[in-house]
């Protein structure tokens, strides 16, 4: 994730800044290789449409039913076809064929759209305030297949992510900028329990320092990072998301009408920008931050820790 971009939510650029290569395997060559067949495509479409049809998961077809619903001249042609899916899409048992986990995948990727280009809309203003520039002017867009939330007064980045075309399907610009504060959150509960939200390998987790940000409450200066060991998903939030979800955060929130997961991340930055909430990074190595929020002449503080745990503190306690 670029500088500019540190405040928020990113899932595409490694946080180190370097340029990871892949080079598959023979066998995953081979199963992408299988998939390049309009009839082979046609098989997995037919098992996942039977599977629709009778609302039954893990659904096995005889050779002879998934022969019938797939257009292929021959028995010989079809089992050709099928035999280059069996293994990594589709499994062989003594009761037929059914859809292994890839294979369900690949069937559901074609259903949203996912190979298909994501519609656009024109920036939108939304509530929430800038932790740069501290003003409460705010515009979601939906462009080239990124959504991105952006600081009209000073055109700062604040939150961009990659959008599936499944997303924006039946949903008005204001829907889809719903649905994407409901996403971040739902991302981040998988990454509190070590689960990547792409793949669901575990999770290398980190705070990282933006030298430079002098923003209100030090919102931004310091990202919550998480780094998938398996496919290498990236994600920054800013360093208070693991606080908002402390169930004392949660509570005294709530009970000032700020309810979570209702309110998007970008609405929180109205704390961080008003400084309601503040931060501040005691050290990054060992972790130890401090957070401090005043809603009403409440007060609630809280610290984390090098593990992550987030526990509440006495603010006359120095340590």
């Amino acid at each position: 994730m670029s500088q500019d971009d540190a405040d928020g939510i990113d899932a595409e650029d490694d946080a180190t800044g370097a340029t990871h290569t892949s080079h598959p395997a023979d066998e995953q060559a081979d199963a992408l290789a299988a998939l390049g067949n309009e009839h082979r495509l046609a098989i997995l479409l037919a098992l996942g449409d039977r599977e629709s049809a009778t609302r039954t998961n893990g659904l096995t077809l005889t050779f002879s039913e998934l022969y019938d619903a797939v257009p292929v001249e021959s028995t010989s042609q079809f089992s050709y076809h099928l035999s280059q899916l069996v293994g990594p899409f589709v499994a062989e048992t003594d009761e037929g064929y059914h859809l292994t986990y890839a294979g369900d995948k690949i069937v559901r990727a074609v259903r949203s759209g996912l190979y298909e280009t994501t519609p656009s809309f024109d920036p939108v203003p939304i509530p929430g305030a800038c932790v740069g520039c501290g003003e409460s002017n705010l515009e979601a867009r939906l462009r080239d297949e990124r959504f991105v939330v952006r600081c009209r007064a000073c055109d700062r980045a604040l939150l961009s992510d990659s959008f599936p075309r499944s997303q924006a399907t039946d949903r008005s610009p204001a829907e889809v900028v719903e649905s994407f504060g409901y996403r971040i959150w739902s991302t981040y509960l998988l990454i509190r329990g070590d689960v990547c939200p792409e793949c669901f390998g575990r999770v290398d987790r980190r705070v990282d320092a933006h030298e430079g940000h002098e923003t209100p409450g030090d919102a931004g200066q310091y990202t919550f990072a998480a780094i998938c060991r398996t496919c290498d998903f990236t994600i920054h939030l800013p360093i208070e998301v693991p606080a908002v979800f402390h169930p004392r955060a949660t509570g005294f929130l709530w009970d000032h009408d700020v309810p979570l997961p209702e309110t998007p991340l970008w609405e929180l930055f109205e704390l961080f920008a008003s400084e309601a909430w503040t931060t501040d990074v005691r050290s990054t190595d060992p972790l130890d931050a401090r957070f401090e929020v005043d809603l009403d002449s409440d007060m609630l503080a809280l610290a984390m820790d090098d593990s992550f745990a987030v526990t509440p503190v006495d603010r006359s306690d120095p340590s």
